[in-house]
């Protein structure tokens, strides 16, 4: 029968309104609010990790835009493809075809 009475007395909110429970709530709210902090903590970390991956991703994403675009623009400033160009315009400009000396 005491089983009974101690079931009883919990589920009616008899032992919540205790004196040796109402002295433990300040213990109870920290607890909480630590465990609130603690997940708050994790979605804060978990959050970050997306942002950190995301970056890395646009970054690497700029790196090999940057290495195509350095990869065009070397081989459009070759000399051979500056002169073809040039044909395919019909500029009258034409290759030099004696080499620069130096005047002392």
């Amino acid at each position: 029968m005491a089983d009974t009475h101690d079931i009883q007395s919990w589920l009616n909110g008899d032992q919540l309104r205790s004196k040796r429970f109402r002295d433990q709530y300040p213990l109870i709210a920290l607890i909480t609010a630590l465990i609130f902090v603690y997940i708050l903590t994790g979605y804060q970390a978990a959050k970050q990790q997306h942002r950190l991956t995301d970056t890395k991703k646009e970054m690497l994403d700029a790196k090999f835009r940057y290495m195509t675009i350095s990869a065009q623009l070397t081989n459009t400033t070759r000399q051979s493809q500056i002169i073809e160009a040039l044909h395919t315009n019909g500029s009258p400009l034409q290759e030099n075809r004696i080499p620069p000396t130096k005047i002392k």
